[in-house]
């Protein structure tokens, strides 16, 4: 679900997960079970959604700078979840 770009709430939704975060986390899992070149482009195409939302964000927040710098931490954090390469 993750490759056709749905959101982790979407995902939750979905899956009947009470939390987005709980889809987030199985995402998590799922890629650290992967090996190789598999693992690697997920791991890429998940950078590149961030990299976007990122985006995104700047865009929508950039006249509020409370909000974009609440927001920019909280997307860091997930970044810094994504298992390393």
């Amino acid at each position: 679900m993750r490759e056709e770009n749905r959101s982790y709430a979407w995902v939750a939704r979905s899956l009947g997960l009470k939390r987005s975060n709980d889809a987030r986390q199985a995402f998590l899992r799922a890629l650290a079970k992967r090996e190789g070149a598999e693992r690697d482009g997920l791991w890429q195409r998940e950078l590149e959604r961030l990299d976007e939302l990122e985006a995104r964000i700047r865009r929508r927040d950039e006249s509020k700078p409370d909000t974009l710098a609440r927001r920019l931490a909280a997307l860091d954090r997930l970044r810094q979840e994504l298992p390393k390469q």
